[in-house]
């Protein structure tokens, strides 16, 4: 069996971006602050309150570009039992510098 690696795409670049994510799955509403920690032009890793269903849409808000996006959840990791904190890993709907990068790698040009 041949083992195919997985490229990443865009520079990973480490941030400390307080946000709001909202949930709009029927039956799931929410918006609750949560902090970006790791972005690239095709999502971000983010620290939460709370579990989200792999596979759900979210909004972000409260970015620089001053406008929610969408992005789907695509990794749920819990990381600490005693508080509570989850990692999100989310893939934007639209890839883009929605995090105000400035100067960003020349391979977030898309």
């Amino acid at each position: 069996m041949e083992h195919k690696s997985v490229k990443r795409r865009g520079t990973r670049i480490p941030c400390t971006l307080p946000i709001t994510i909202t949930g709009v799955e029927p039956g799931h509403w929410y918006a609750e602050p949560c902090l970006v920690i790791l972005v690239s032009p095709y999502g971000c890793a983010a620290r939460f309150n709370r579990p989200v269903e792999v596979g759900s849409t979210v909004l972000l808000g409260g970015l620089p570009v001053g406008s929610e996006v969408a992005a789907e959840v695509v990794n749920c990791i819990s990381i600490e039992d005693y508080e509570h904190l989850w990692l999100l890993g989310l893939e934007l709907d639209e890839p883009g510098n929605v995090w105000g990068i400035q100067s960003p790698p020349d391979d977030w040009e898309l």
